[in-house]
């Protein structure tokens, strides 16, 4: 046996070895086996030595430890409750008001409680009761713990622990911690028990101290707290010992443990689940945020990545064979076509590059495809009588080809998975570089006006393109180089549709907040020169901001708008309502009066009239501009021809995107007057379809159209009916021309609403109105999941239905009914088919909660920005209240509330927060996304594993720390499945030896231990 120096020495050898190789978990158990039996070190000294190793790095977040630390207790060599006391002794919320503070340890705090509380949930602990109660001392102590941290920092004016994301997170998990152990039946039993009341009153005096701070944590959590406290009388006091709470205490012992005894069936990815997880992200404005998508594969597929590519390509393809079947619009298919085509192989290639073991590229994508129904993709002398068919046959082969192109496949084997010769060839030059177009477009402006005509296009070159035009329109915001600016943002207003690719890479945020805040902090100066160019810039970008407003129906938070006296948020929220004169300041009504007098009076705009006014005062001022010409000319005091020439300069470059305010009041004025609408009417016809107009302004008042033609067409047609109703029929005979010329621009938005045909079909009474037709959805995809290898085809599907039923129904009406038919077909043996699918409708995104599920991969700083909020019940939140009424449930259904049980758990399971479940480190995954990796930082795949071929790099810089952080990440995601790992034989003992000694191996370990100098050293790392 080694001295307890020596054998600490080598410890800390060791453990600094495994972290600097990140040699991955099951090899760490193992080998830390064989160190105890050579070397024994008690349970708190390896924890310390394990902690002590990340301050000595200075490396304060390493995704590798708590992985270690987990595995330490799962074998056995820590005690859970001991790992937890070490973890806290060395955790940053401890620091005291020292010289040179501690560096945040929270993350890896975080992680330590989370993989706690998963082995909890699962049932592997706690085993005794003797067990439960040290976890339930070292829960405690943490909570005191936090609690003190937080008085602490609040005292010294800090703000405390809400003003911090990771010390909110921690102080909820830790809550989460305690609820799930105190559901447990071992944790039910200490809580019953006499024998443990000096716990019980510790346990009573944190709850205490954490309730009242529970402010911001779920609600469902703060209930089950609260309730537990109830329950059994945790107030930091003995319970006293004349009151009779037996039966009562029985009573919740019962419920909680009914809980405790629903056993989870296996866990089964279904091919319809992500079927509908990528027709939620698609069905309206495309819900693509990298973060939320790799989180929620990463749960799902829990590091088994080929199973990953082989299910996320499947899915998309059987997406788009459903829109051909189901005649979607050719917008709706073009996304559908362009997340196979631009997306997918960009993502494959981030995977790909994160990855420390090789993945079968070329295998994955052949499995894929052949798993899709051969009929629905022709030969080429085919494509002509089956045009439907002909766009999958070109979607398969434009993917295969983007593969190519970005080395994920040999070029030679696209003839083999096409089975015919293809009809394009892979580009020369190979798929672009963000960074080379970034480079492109400072040196040469209007180069970005050619990429943005290349977004739409199908050669998997979007991301690429998209990751460059954003870059550089957040660089020239943050230059104030409007005049660029203004035409990068013109070409985008004008295509709609690629707005849509561009939200497959970027989320709304990230594209609107630079912009956002432009136009909010815009400096304006009385004497900066001519006024015209720069209503011109700001108007071109204030435009783009309200398509994306409008095409997808975006809230603040959607749009990064944070700021209570943002311009913005004022123009969006009552630029359209007029003012009374009385209520304008000196200044408004001096600007008012200065601009009706250039339209109606003057010969016409001049620079006196803008140099006083700022584009945004304007703006602010247009609808009371309206409201006070139209009154004027319905009183006589100016003539109708008066007030449209004067209008017509509103139709001016300039000042076109002014329009939108003016046809929303001009609309809403129509809608609620009951006096005769003729010159209004007539206005608006004006307006819409102008006499004359300049060629530059028409692409700009087509826009404008897109944006307010959906509401005026509705606005106009209820007056209508209004007035037929009245038989005055004078009074609407322009609304026809008007709706005529609307027409063409009806389809602008895209928000995932529903037609009117297809309501008719799923609230029709023969198949039980909405919630039968939901159930009849739940029930076919099971059905197809059931036989998915036989039956090819995908089953007919849209996410409106279940978006239009939350909208109608409400979402405790859509989860009863999915509840129901979950229960059905529990009963009929298929319920862990139908669990998973219903699972992933709960998970699944919309826009309503977009900006909330953000927030939690992207936690915004709360003493900068609001939280965002949801305005509706989700899925989600329905099921979490349905979870707490369990007890009474399983009462009188306790089938029912077993099913609530296995879904809440498996939505917990798919929706958690990232870093908690799995240890994939995604912004390395996400950062090679953006800057479209192509050879830099990939790996060298041999070709029959569908590799990169030649486009490798050299030896990895051994110094580079966050290299060797995004490979241990990946690793661990990737489960090392056949990795290095596999080098390390443990049976027999022979290999393990030579595995343990191979990681201490150092020139300078041998000096002085003389049983390492005769073992191999080579072959290692």
């Amino acid at each position: 046996m080694l001295s307890d120096m020596a054998s600490h020495d080598q410890w800390r050898t060791f453990v600094q070895r495994c972290l600097a190789h990140r040699v991955d978990v099951d090899e760490f158990k193992d080998l830390s086996k064989l160190m105890q039996s050579r070397s024994p070190l008690k349970e708190n000294d390896l924890m310390d030595l394990l902690l002590e190793a990340r301050a000595a790095s200075r490396i304060a977040w390493d995704p590798l430890l708590p992985v270690y630390i987990d595995g330490l207790c799962k074998v056995g060599q820590v005690k859970t409750a001991s790992a937890l006391r070490r973890l806290l002794a060395h955790s940053s919320i401890r620091q005291k008001s020292e010289s040179k503070p501690k560096m945040s340890t929270l993350m890896t705090d975080i992680k330590v409680i989370q993989d706690v509380m998963l082995s909890i949930s699962a049932g592997a602990i706690p085993k005794r009761i003797a067990e439960a109660a040290e976890l339930f001392g070292a829960t405690v102590e943490w909570i005191m713990a936090i609690v003190e941290w937080h008085n602490t920092s609040v005292s010294q004016h800090a703000g405390g622990l809400m003003s911090c994301p990771d010390a909110v997170s921690l102080f909820e998990s830790l809550g989460i911690l305690l609820a799930a152990l105190s559901g447990t039946s071992k944790g039910l039993e200490t809580l019953s028990s006499d024998h443990h009341q000096e716990l019980k009153t510790k346990l009573g005096q944190a709850l205490t101290s954490y309730l009242p701070l529970c402010v911001d944590v779920s609600l469902p959590l703060r209930h089950r707290l609260d309730a537990l406290q109830k329950e059994f009388n945790l107030y930091g006091e003995q319970p006293s010992k004349q009151l009779d709470h037996s039966a009562i205490e029985g009573m919740n012992v019962n419920a909680l443990q009914f809980e405790a005894s629903v056993m989870n069936g296996p866990l089964i990815n279904t091919r319809a689940g992500l079927y509908v997880y990528i027709n939620s992200m698609l069905v309206g404005r495309p819900l693509v945020d990298d973060s939320i998508l790799i989180n929620y594969l990463t749960n799902r597929y829990e590091g088994h990545q080929e199973a990953l590519v082989v299910d996320i390509t499947t899915a998309a393809f059987d997406v788009l064979c459903n829109g051909v079947h189901r005649n979607e619009s050719s917008r709706t298919m073009f996304l559908f076509r362009t997340f196979l085509v631009n997306k997918l192989p960009a993502f494959f290639v981030a995977l790909t590059a994160a990855s420390m073991v090789p993945i079968p590229m070329e295998m994955c994508i052949t499995q894929a495809l052949s798993r899709l129904d051969p009929n629905s993709f022709p030969s080429f002398s085919q494509m002509f009588s089956m045009q439907g068919s002909s766009v999958l046959s070109d979607a398969r082969q434009e993917f295969l080809f983007a593969c190519a192109s970005h080395r994920l496949i040999q070029e030679s084997s696209i003839e083999r998975l096409l089975g015919e010769n293809p009809m394009q060839t892979v580009p020369v030059g190979g798929p672009y570089q963000k960074d080379d177009l970034v480079s492109q477009i400072n040196n040469r402006p209007e180069r970005a006006e050619q990429l943005i005509g290349e977004i739409e296009s199908m050669e998997g070159n979007a991301g690429a393109i998209v990751g460059a035009i954003t870059e550089v329109m957040f660089n020239l915001c943050n230059q104030k180089e409007t005049m660029t600016l203004k035409n990068i943002c013109n070409s985008l207003s004008r295509r709609p549709q690629t707005l849509d690719v561009i939200l497959l890479f970027r989320t709304t945020k990230q594209v609107l907040q630079p912009l956002c805040t432009l136009l909010d902090s815009w400096r304006w100066d009385e004497d900066q020169g001519e006024n015209q160019p720069v209503y011109d810039e700001f108007g071109s970008i204030l435009l783009l901001v309200l398509v994306f407003k409008y095409r997808y129906d975006l809230s603040p938070a959607d749009m990064g708008i944070s700021s209570n006296d943002s311009f913005l948020l004022k123009l969006l929220d009552r630029g359209s309502c007029s003012q009374k004169l009385t209520e304008l300041s000196e200044k408004q009504n001096k600007d008012l009066g200065s601009w009706i007098g250039a339209l109606f009076i003057a010969e016409g705009i001049n620079e006196e009239t803008m140099s006083t006014c700022s584009p945004q005062e304007f703006y602010m001022l247009v609808a009371t501009l309206f409201d006070q010409s139209l009154g004027a000319c319905e009183s006589g005091k100016l003539d109708f021809e008066t007030l449209k020439g004067g209008f017509e300069y509103l139709l001016e470059p300039f000042l076109l995107p002014s329009l939108v305010v003016a046809l929303t009041w001009l609309g809403n004025h129509i809608w609620q007057s009951e006096t005769e609408p003729e010159i209004p009417l007539k206005t608006l016809f004006s307006l819409i379809k102008p006499n004359s107009i300049s060629g530059e302004a028409q692409a700009i008042h087509k826009t404008v159209l897109h944006i307010t033609a959906r509401p005026l067409e509705e606005q106009l047609k209820d007056v209508r009916t209004r007035h037929q109703a009245r038989q005055n029929i004078d009074k609407i005979s322009d609304i026809k021309p008007i709706l005529d010329a609307l027409d063409p621009y009806l389809s602008f938005r895209r928000v995932g609403s529903c037609l009117r045909s297809e309501l008719e079909v799923w609230a029709a009474p023969a198949a039980g109105g909405f919630p039968g037709s939901i159930r009849g959805t739940l029930q076919a995809l099971t059905l197809w999941s059931a036989s998915s290898e036989i039956s090819l085809q995908p089953h007919s599907y849209t996410h409106r239905q279940l978006l239009a039923g939350i909208r109608i129904l409400g979402s405790a009406r859509v989860l009863g009914a999915l509840i129901d038919e979950l229960k059905q077909q529990t009963e009929a043996g298929s319920g862990d088919l139908a669990l998973d699918i219903a699972a992933t409708m709960i998970c699944a995104p919309m826009p309503e909660s977009f900006a909330v599920d953000q927030n939690i991969c992207h936690p915004v700083d709360p003493t900068k920005e609001s939280l965002p909020r949801c305005a509706i019940l989700t899925l989600r939140d329905a099921l979490s209240l349905q979870h707490e009424n369990v007890p009474k449930i399983s009462e009188k259904d306790p089938l029912r509330a077993q099913v609530i049980v296995r879904l809440w758990r498996r939505v917990g399971l798919l929706a958690a927060p990232p870093s908690r479940v799995s240890n994939i480190d995604v912004s390395n995954i996400i950062q090679n996304m953006e800057l479209g990796v192509e050879g830099q930082g990939r790996m060298n795949l041999d070709a029959t594993g569908g590799g990169v071929g030649d486009a490798g790099v050299g030896d990895d810089d051994p110094g580079n720390i966050d290299q060797m952080l995004d490979k241990a990440a990946a690793a661990a995601a990737a489960g090392m499945d056949g990795g290095v790992g596999q080098d390390m034989e443990l049976d027999g003992g022979v290999g393990g030896m030579d595995a343990i000694d191979d990681v201490l191996n150092a020139a300078d370990m041998a000096v002085g231990n003389p049983e390492f100098l005769d073992l191999d050293m080579e072959g290692m790392f």
